[in-house]
This record gives structure tokens, sequence and C-alpha cells, in this order.
């Protein structure tokens, strides 16, 4: 995993400036329309090959790894467009939830059907969803405001001009540091899960089964958090203290794990920042994108949300590979409480500039709520 997470990087930098560059030109929903079969067909080629040769499964996981954030970059840049911030804290909740029921149902069948059907055939059962995705996406563009804002069409750089937006923007830093933390936080707890993994059962087809019932473990909790939990956060904590409270929690699990290193931690860590990334995170960190102007909600957030997302993983690989070679795999676990400080410090310099972004009326709001 750690191998495949330093592939995306190559990968994700090339999407991003074909994403940047022609996003302007052909809007998001042609974008989404060639995505989808670009999607579709390389699921299928990998589907008819994987098991042919174990190269196509791990670059089955680099692809997976890219198209998923693509996809979701063009469904929430739409969104973020065409919700306003007050709206927005009670109905992405809703949007994240079912989300979460689709995930849940999507560990359903790899959860009961790996050991029956076999892993690899279970790619097929995502030819008719694509097909479902996309026109849904058609149906939102069209009750939307518009197929894409007006981005700035006369700045046509891909990759670098989304860079130059994120360095001339204290606030996108600080959008970009919550990535990185997160995405790196998530990674080490997705390594040392499926370490655990893949020390405890040899079997493929039963490691899938137990995998995917972790998972639908997980999706119902993201769901409970998603339809009620974070709505209920922004509203008693305040939209400023949800915010403080997600590297908390973060870090105060890994610190339980860090005196109790067992099988029934490591999954519980496992759920935690997977559940919280999906869904408390996912809302609040939404809401920022929400007073940006158009050109930064698409080209400036791509890079964020795509390389950077993924290039945090990548940095975990390296520090996970490093580590588990010289040292012990359990300084993992402190790494992760350290960028969990880390990321508590950058909150109170964050907020500031988000402040000065929303409306004056807004940041007020945001004030008393949090005090």
């Amino acid at each position: 995993m750690p191998y495949a997470w330093l592939a995306t990087v190559p990968f994700s930098l090339l999407l991003v400036s074909f994403y940047n560059r022609f996003i302007p030109k052909w809007g998001s929903r042609k974008l989404f329309f060639i995505l989808i079969l670009t999607v579709s067909a390389t699921n299928l080629l990998f589907g008819l090959f994987a098991q042919s040769s174990p190269v196509f499964n791990f670059l089955f996981f680099v692809w997976r790894e890219i198209y998923i954030m693509i996809m979701f970059q063009l469904v929430w840049s739409v969104i973020n467009t065409n919700i306003q911030f007050e709206k927005a804290k009670y109905l992405y909740g809703f949007f994240f939830g079912f989300g979460g029921a689709g995930s849940l149902l999507g560990a359903f069948f790899p959860g009961f059907f790996a050991v029956s059907l076999g892993s690899e055939n279970l790619i097929f059962w995502i030819l008719p969803i694509d097909l479902l995705i996309l026109v849904f996406y058609a149906k939102m563009i069209y009750y939307s405001n518009g197929e894409s804002p007006k981005i700035n069409r006369e700045k046509t750089g891909g990759f670098i001009h989304g860079i130059q937006l994120i360095k001339s923007s204290r606030f996108l830093i600080f959008a970009l540091l919550i990535v990185i933390f997160m995405q790196m936080i998530t990674a080490i707890a997705d390594f040392q899960f499926n370490d655990f993994l893949a020390n405890s059962f040899l079997e493929k087809d039963i490691r899938t089964e137990y995998s995917a019932r972790i998972s639908v473990i997980l999706h119902l909790v993201t769901m409970l958090l998603q339809f009620a939990g974070t709505f209920f956060l922004i509203n008693w904590l305040g939209f400023r203290r949800t915010h403080y409270m997600i590297p908390s929690m973060l870090g105060v699990t890994s610190s339980l794990l860090v005196f109790f290193p067992f099988s029934h931690f490591i999954s519980s860590t496992f759920v935690t920042c997977k559940a919280l990334d999906f869904s408390v995170l996912g809302v609040v960190r939404e809401m920022l994108y929400i007073p940006l102007k158009p050109d930064e909600k698409y080209r400036a957030r791509a890079v964020i949300d795509i390389f950077a997302h993924r290039s945090s993983k990548a940095i975990s690989s390296v520090l996970i590979i490093g580590m588990t070679a010289f040292f012990s795999s359990h300084l993992l676990t402190f790494l992760n409480i350290a960028i969990a400080i880390l990321w508590i410090f950058a909150i109170g310099y964050g907020l500031k500039e988000f402040e000065k972004l929303a409306p004056q009326e807004q940041a007020e709001k945001n004030e008393e709520s949090a005090y």
C-alpha cells in the first residue's frame, strides 16, 4: 500500500493539470461525462485481466485512489457553488449521509460475496452504478445555477495556476494543511489496520470478507455522524470548536493505541479516523469552500483535494517505509499524535482567515456560536 500511494503522486499531478486546463473550456458536465466513460472502460479492463498478473491489482489500486477524488471534486464544486453557508450546516450532513448509505451498500457485497464470487469479479458490479452516477449528475447540473461558474478563462494554466492561487491566499494554505494532516493520520491508521489483516488472515477472500465487515461497521458509524451527529456537533459546539474537536479526538484515540496495541484498538482507531474524515471533517471542510471565488473553488481546490490529498499519503508512505525498515512500526502511533497537535495549532490561524472571507454577518454568527 505505501508503494501504491507513492505511485499516485505523478498520476494525480497529471490529472490535476488536465482537469485545471480543461474545466474552463469544457465545463463540469462534459468533463464528468468523459471521466465516467474512462472509469467504466478501465474498470472493465481491470476486471477482465486482474487475475492474469499482480501488476494489474497494483495499477487498479493506484487508479482507484485518483479517479474517486476527481469525481468528488466535480460533484462538490457544483454543490458549493449553489449552496449558501447558512444552509450548508443543515444540508451537508444529509449529502454525506446518503454517501455513507452508498458506501454501506457497497461494503455489503464484498462482505458476503467475496468468497463465493471471487474478489476480482466484484468489479463488474460497478459498471451499472457508473451509468446511474452519470444520469444523476446530469440532473444535478440541470437544476443548478449553471454547468460551471465563471472561471477565470484568461488564466488557462493547469497545475501551476492552481498552485499560484493557493500561494496567494493564507486561507487556502490552511485548507491545504487540513487535507495534509488528515490524510497523513488516516494513511498511517489504514496501514496499521491492513498490516494487522495481513498478519492475522492469510487467505485472501477471508481477509476481504473481514475487511468488508469492518467497513460495514465503519459506514454505520459514519452514517450516524453524517445524518445526526454532525448537525448536533456544529450547533452544540459551534463551527470553530467542531474544527478543534476533530484533531483532539484523533490524538486521543492514537494515545490509547500506545497503551493498548491490540487488534480491537487497531480496528477502533481505523474506524474513528475514517468515520471522522467521511463525516464531521468532510462537512466542516466543505463549508470552508463556500465563500471562495469560482476559480478557487474549482482549480485551487483541485490541487488541494486531488494532488495534495494523494501526496499526503505519499509523505506518510515514506515515513511508514522508513520507520518499519529501520525502527519499529509502533512509532507510527506517536507520529499521529504529533500530527494531531500540529493540526490544533493551525486551526486558530486558519479560521481567522476564513472569517475575513465570509460575509460580515456570518462571521459574527460564527463568533457567537463558538463562544
